[in-house]
């Protein structure tokens, strides 16, 4: 086994190295707001077909993770294990991502479904060689059990921050109305979809070389793999066994199972929702961004206070538990009120309704800030209570090893959402924003009745989590750090 170090890299290293989840953050808010509306709101593709082509590369998302994982725990070179795969990413990523919205060469329907299907497939497969081993690294930088709360905090900052830009920017400049996109209509303006093709791929080139060169001085004080370390598919497989044999890491696993599956039928369904049950314009929601940057920051905040000296689960529960019963209180509230004499919820266009809105949003996001900076800081704890055991770092393994498994059920998720969608009526893009009143009713209590059930069964499995603040801190001991 190779010297044990411990890299006790300062708060800026921290912070620019964790400028690479704004690369992710951008990722996920195209994926998850703006690539379904696209293809088939804006280019007229079919909701199945585009949800099969986003399933499909989700497939080889959840294969390419746990095999760059490995490979980027016991890859040698002069650069170390995971910066070669982290500089090889970045201009390919960047590239398909501009690509995903340029205006296509044809809007045949086999035509526009290869292209998506392509592009997406060459995003996610750009984005696993560089977030897997970038992500591999936070538990290197920090052994410090309360710090690495502040890792994931500054980690979540970037990853919110990128899609928050994003988001902004698409809603605020991309998307104004002109006569012939009037009001909710506004969102399917192709020509912003264009402008986000450069704006998006220029951010990702952007945040994505801050965070390579930001350790690459550290690159020799990093982890190295044994001289005497072969890739051996036998050993392989029997490691990845022993990663899943592990009690914590297996309940976090078996809970985000979950939790992708809610992912992928919550996917791109948002500006659905934004456009045809609130009706909302850009311009009227183009700050709501802006004010989940500002409740993404509290969030990790109080994370970061409220976590110093306590178990990290029992906080991460308390949050999650809190954001999943708050989450869902508007839809319900806008549902029932067909059903009393007395109005239940503001209506449509209403200043009482944005106020509501943009608050319920802020409360959410605080909430779930909270859990997901002390979960992720739970999964690199992880780290060192399987090497006591096993004698071997395997970052990677951990990191990304189970998303074979997530992604699948994402993909799986995304399927589903395609082919409600279809079934509810969305395929039809020459329906006005009245004809879609009663299809996005029925979408929205598909989401209130399934995310609920979906979010807490996750939990109940993180409930079992096992690792203690004096076992953690033992296990570092004993080995050394």
């Amino acid at each position: 086994m190779s010297e044990i170090k411990d890299l006790k890299a300062s708060n800026s290293t921290l912070f620019l190295h964790s400028a690479g989840s704004g690369v992710v953050g951008i990722k996920n808010v195209i994926f998850g707001t703006w690539v379904l509306l696209y293809y088939n709101q804006v280019l007229g593709l079919e909701p199945y077909l585009a949800s099969i082509a986003i399933g499909i590369s989700l497939f080889f998302d959840a294969i390419s993770d746990p095999l760059v994982g490995v490979w980027s725990d016991r890859f040698k070179s002069r650069f170390g294990r995971r910066h070669p795969f982290i500089y090889a990413s970045i201009i390919p990523l960047a590239f398909c991502i501009w690509l995903l919205f340029m205006p296509p060469s044809s809007y045949d329907q086999t035509y526009l479904f290869f292209k998506l299907l392509i592009l997406t497939i060459c995003i996610r497969l750009a984005i696993t060689f560089f977030e897997t081993p970038r992500a591999a690294l936070g538990p290197e930088l920090t052994k410090d059990y309360d710090r690495r709360n502040t890792l994931n905090a500054m980690g979540l900052f970037f990853g919110y921050g990128g899609a928050i830009l994003i988001g902004y920017v698409m809603l605020e400049y991309f998307l104004p109305e002109t006569e012939e996109f009037m009001g909710s209509r506004a969102f399917l303006n192709p020509e912003g979809y264009e402008k986000l093709a450069y704006f998006a791929g220029f951010m990702t080139l952007v945040l994505g070389f801050i965070a390579a060169f930001s350790t690459h001085k550290h690159i020799k004080d990093l982890h190295s793999v044994p001289k005497d370390m072969n890739i051996n598919l036998r050993n392989i497989f029997k490691e990845v066994i022993e990663t899943l044999s592990n009690r914590s890491w297996l309940m976090i696993f078996c809970g985000g199972c979950l939790y992708a599956l809610f992912l992928g039928l919550n996917s791109g369904i948002g500006n659905y929702i934004s456009i045809y049950f609130w009706e909302w314009t850009p311009s009227e929601i183009s700050v709501f961004p802006l004010a989940g940057g500002v409740s993404a920051i509290v969030g990790a905040v109080i994370a970061i206070i409220i976590s110093q000296g306590r178990e990290k689960k029992n906080i991460a529960l308390f949050a999650l538990l809190a954001t999943t019963f708050i989450s869902y209180i508007p839809f319900t509230l806008r549902l029932l009120d067909p059903y009393f004499e007395v109005q239940t919820f503001p209506k449509n266009g209403s200043d009482l309704l944005w106020w509501i809105m943009i608050s319920h949003q802020c409360v959410t996001d605080i909430l779930s800030v909270m859990g997901w900076v002390i979960l992720i800081s739970m999964v690199f704890d992880v780290v060192e209570d399987s090497q006591k055991k096993t004698g071997r770092r395997d970052e990677g393994l951990f990191l990304a090893g189970p998303g074979l498994f997530q992604k699948i059920f994402s993909g799986l998720g995304v399927f589903i959402i395609g082919f409600v969608l279809q079934f509810l009526g969305f395929s039809n893009t020459e329906a006005s924003i009245q004809d879609m009143q009663q299809p996005a009713t029925n979408l929205v209590l598909f989401i209130c009745v399934i995310g609920p059930i979906l979010n807490l069964g996750g939990l109940t499995f993180v409930y079992f989590y096992s690792i203690t603040r004096d076992e953690y801190e033992t296990a570092v001991k004993d080995l050394g750090y």
